[in-house]
């Protein structure tokens, strides 16, 4: 049982740091985009497009490892390890389709117009 959770928590890190650095290219990206458009910078829609990404990151690697926890799981033999990663990203995956569902929204974010 210790195992278990340590490898559960261990799998929530994991999903988390990859989104949280998906996270920084994203922000990296849109500031050269904002540093060199021309004009003022709106903070309240810089702000709205950096909670967007912010998002967008998670929901992504949320996605991702669907693809990479099962592939990581037999190509490493690591079973419990990736496991533990594939079901913290199908948790993190129905929890972004019942927000989409809830909030009608399906299209892609466009954090980067």
């Amino acid at each position: 049982m210790e195992t278990f959770f340590g490898e559960l928590v261990g799998g929530f890190a994991r999903v988390i740091v990859a989104a949280l650095i998906i996270w920084m290219i994203c922000l990296l990206i849109l500031l050269f985009k904002e540093l060199f458009s021309p004009g003022k910078l709106d903070f309240k829609a810089y702000l709205y497009k950096v909670w967007r990404s912010l998002l967008f990151s998670f929901e992504i690697t949320a996605y991702g490892g669907l693809l990479v926890g099962p592939y990581l799981m037999f190509k490493t033999e690591k079973y419990f390890t990736y496991a533990m990663v594939f079901v913290v990203a199908l948790l993190f995956s129905a929890l972004a389709i019942t927000i989409r569902r809830q909030t009608g929204n399906w299209e892609l974010p466009k954090f980067w117009s």
